[in-house]
């Protein structure tokens, strides 16, 4: 995710932060300032998405929306959360195996149009 490693002063200080919030969504670009994370955007909302996948693994019910993240306490809610995410993952696997066996049956086409390590014919040596 991020190259720079999730210190524990960076993790109770977003959780602290999402605390705050009582519930409200906070977006990355919103904690990463409040955090002082330095570089560039994209480098900011990876180091926060670190931040938030190392609360996650200490056992915070943290979820993420377009709008942002934002702790909950409510099981419900959070199980419906982890569902979504599994159901999006199957879903990105069934694209991922779709793409390779299209990418196999193209690509076998292309060895039988060039006669790639097969009989090479008689190019040109008729």
């Amino acid at each position: 995710m991020s190259d720079k490693p999730v210190t524990v002063d960076q993790a109770s200080s977003c959780l602290s932060l999402l605390q705050g919030a009582s519930g409200a969504a906070m977006t990355a670009a919103s904690i990463a300032e409040l955090l002082d994370l330095g570089g560039i955007r994209e480098t900011q909302r990876r180091h926060v998405r670190a931040i938030i996948g190392h609360l996650r693994d200490g056992g915070c019910k943290i979820i993420a929306a377009a709008s942002g993240y934002w702790l909950t306490d409510n099981e419900r809610a959070w199980q419906e959360y982890l569902n979504s995410r599994q159901i999006g993952a199957k879903a990105v696997l069934g694209k991922t195996g779709k793409r390779k066996k299209e990418s196999l049956r193209a690509s076998s086409g292309q060895k039988a149009l060039f006669r790639i390590g097969g009989n090479r014919g008689s190019y040109g040596n008729n």
